[in-house]
């Protein structure tokens, strides 16, 4: 039942994304030895190193059986020496004291065009003996079983097409399977025939017939998989509209299939984004996006409740920042719901779960917690919850939590080498724009951290919370690692809550870079004022909106002394590579136009390439080969103004990278960039002379330049 977390980054993120959404790229290489968690003796702690960061286990998908007895869960890990991954599924029963047993590799990724490894949750039968979950092999993605007692896995699929995804219908006798439309890309065609250019795809520095390759020739299909016969049918447009409103899970609706739960629309008019049936299917709970400027400058999640016969919905909550998870009580009177509480800092528990009656009311807590809990998988009972839990110091662990009690244990520690590792604590920060409108960051201090010895200052971005913190969006900037180096570390939470555009308004949406950038001002101020940073050396990074806040920030304030940016910069060059739809979406959504005539002011409000006289910070720029052609109007406009600028290109990547040794590479070329520009410090190893020979150059432009002198 976990929910994207679309919120408050809106089009100035997703715009990123989007732009890299259509970019081929190669999925790293695959190990097919299964995924282990060893048992770790405690030794004496030692700093944090990144091979550490780069091989910690991952959750990819967590489901706990209907009779509560165990949880199945899929791990990944990154495999330096080979420059691939491994994955394993696991099961482990839910009695204290129980240790996981692995069923062996549940195959390669499934990569999305971010170039993250696709979660997928295991799906049990309703009799609690077998598990199902999609697997390469042989060539196609298709749906494996395995028993929870262990054995070879059995294929139950043999589809034409690759299986995207597989619930399990209500009565448990069939899967109902999503299958993903081919591309109807003919390549040799186009390799001769050349291509017509008709605005629908970017202009990147991949392979335009790559790019093309990954746009579908068609919707995908819906097909049913009958269990006990092994037989297959495409459902019939009837089949698909009585499974829109007969499966548990939450859905994603369908205008085309509407009719039954919502109108094609109140799905388009009200931007309902997810639904879920109660169980005697009288009800429906769902979310939906409120953005009416006229209402509110802010943008909101409404929960709502409302009867499949009709009539007016309920709203239960509203959620601030991004949407939370839900679910209904086994007998269909009450909805579950994470309630949204980042903005509160006087308030402990970062999780809290509520429940509302479905009729209205007020809701109630059922439990709270001062850890991050997410992915939340529910027993038939309603009372169990399999889910992730991590802090700050913590990487996400597989824990168990009662709704009757309100507590959570741990099930699986996933990570236990982390155990034997030196972790900084974090404490948060909270500091406000001049609007007064609130923002927030964890500050990470370094090891062996001195009372009164002031130290520079790594700032990550763009999203904070209680979650570990690990290497920021993307991560590519190693926080442990920087404190590790003696560096105070502020994961800064800066997209704060999403503004309604009004139309025609761009100083509002120039709020979306300027209001966080306010706010890191302040909090800089405020660990200068206690003694903890020296101010004259602070260092910025992000990737996606997190470089879009480094380019602004650096372009429009002297705060910073070193900065590091994985993503594009908004600057004209960006407007005349991307794609029609996107073109057409900033300039109705964000007011920002062409970058000529009338609207050419609001380009030269927030490119950093038009500001870049104004530039006075040392960038260093790690771009995937999907998305550096956008960065090329900053690149040469810093070179030839003669300011400190290097760009590293890695080759096929996506928006973010995840080949291991790329990732590697980025957090020792991260960690070696700070220490040179913030400590004056280089490392001794001979492999990395030709690093700091052309840092010393830099170096020489930025003192030889009497704009480059700045800091804050």
């Amino acid at each position: 039942m976990s929910l994207p977390k679309i919120g408050s980054m809106l089009l100035l993120s997703v715009a990123f994304l989007q732009y890299a959404s259509a970019q081929a790229g190669i999925d790293p290489g695959f190990d097919p030895a299964p995924v282990e968690v060893p048992s770790v003796l405690k030794t004496e702690p030692r700093p944090v190193t990144s091979m550490d960061l780069l091989t910690l286990r991952d959750i990819r998908g967590l489901q706990i059986s209907p009779d509560g007895k165990h949880v199945a869960f899929v791990l990944i890990q990154a495999v330096y020496e080979t420059n691939h991954y491994r994955s394993g599924i696991f099961v482990i029963s839910t009695e204290k004291g129980s240790k996981p047993v692995s069923l062996g590799t549940v195959g390669p990724g499934r990569w999305n065009e971010g170039n993250e490894w696709l979660p997928e949750n295991p799906v049990w039968s309703l009799d609690s003996r077998h598990i199902y979950h999609t697997m390469k092999s042989g060539g196609s993605w298709q749906v494996w079983r395995w028993d929870h007692e262990g054995g070879p896995p059995v294929q139950l699929t043999h589809t034409q097409h690759d299986v995207q995804s597989a619930y399990l219908s209500l009565d448990g006798a069939k899967l109902i399977l999503t299958l993903e439309a081919p591309s109807g890309v003919d390549r040799k065609k186009l390799s001769e025939q050349g291509i017509l250019y008709d605005g629908s795809f970017d202009a990147t520095g991949q392979s335009i017939i790559d790019r093309l390759a990954t746009i579908s020739g068609a919707e995908s299909e819906t097909w049913i998989q009958d269990l006990a016969s092994g037989s297959s049918h495409k459902a019939t447009t009837d089949e698909q509209r009585e499974l829109a409103v007969s499966g548990d899970a939450t859905m994603a609706p369908n205008g085309e299939l509407s009719g039954q739960v919502f109108t094609k629309n109140e799905i388009e008019e009200q931007k309902i984004y997810s639904y879920t049936l109660s169980p005697d299917r009288k009800k429906v709970a769902y979310w939906r996006i409120e953005d009416d400027a006229s209402k509110s400058q802010f943008r909101t999640y409404p929960l709502l409740v409302k009867l499949t016969s009709g009539g007016a919905p309920v709203t239960l909550a509203t959620w601030p920042y991004y949407p939370g998870e839900y679910w209904w009580s086994p007998d269909s009177k009450q909805v579950y719901f994470t309630e949204g509480n980042g903005n509160n800092p006087d308030d402990p528990h970062t999780t809290r779960i509520m429940a509302a009656a479905a009729t209205g009311g007020e809701p109630r807590p059922v439990l709270d917690s001062s850890d991050a809990l997410s992915d939340y998988s529910t027993d038939k009972s309603r009372r169990l919850l399999a889910c992730m839990r991590e802090n700050n110091t913590t990487p996400a662990e597989i824990a168990l939590a009662d709704l009757l009690t309100g507590r959570v244990r741990t099930l699986v520690n996933v990570n236990p080498e982390l155990q034997n590792l030196q972790i900084s604590p974090a404490r948060r920060i909270d500091a406000l724009d001049k609007r007064e409108q609130r923002f927030w960051g964890h500050l990470v201090l370094p090891l062996g951290y001195e009372p009164g010895k002031r130290y520079p200052l790594i700032i990550t971005t763009y999203v904070d919370g209680a979650a570990f913190l690990r290497g920021g969006v993307g991560d590519e900037y190693p926080i442990q690692i920087f404190a590790a180096n003696s560096f105070a570390v502020l994961n800064f939470h800066a997209i704060g809550l999403d503004r309604n555009p009004t139309s025609g308004n761009f100083d509002s949406t120039l709020l979306q870079w300027q209001a966080p950038t306010e706010a890191l001002a302040a909090a800089i101020a405020k660990l200068a004022d206690e003694g903890i940073i020296d101010r004259s050396k602070v260092g910025i990074t992000g990737l996606s909106f997190g470089a879009a806040m480094v380019h602004y920030g650096i372009s429009h304030s002297n705060l910073f002394r070193a900065a590091v940016a994985s993503g594009p910069a908004w600057d004209p060059i960006l407007y005349y590579i991307a794609r029609d739809s996107l073109r057409q979406a900033w300039t109705s959504e964000l007011n920002l136009g062409p970058p000529m005539g009338d609207s050419s002011t609001n380009w030269q409000k927030m490119s950093a390439a038009l500001n870049a006289g104004r530039v006075n910070t040392p960038l260093l720029i790690n771009a995937a080969d999907s998305e550096y052609t956008a960065c090329m109007q900053l690149v040469v406009t810093l070179h030839d103004l003669k300011k400190p600028v290097e760009m590293f290109i890695y080759p096929d990547e996506r928006h973010e990278k995840n080949q291991p040794k790329h990732r590697y590479s980025i957090y020792e070329h991260n960690v070696d960039w700070f220490n040179f520009w913030l400590r004056d410090k280089e490392d001794p190893n001979p492999a990395k002379a030709e690093q700091y020979k052309r840092w010393r150059e830099l170096r020489k432009l930025q003192e030889h330049n009497p704009s480059n002198a700045g800091t804050n």
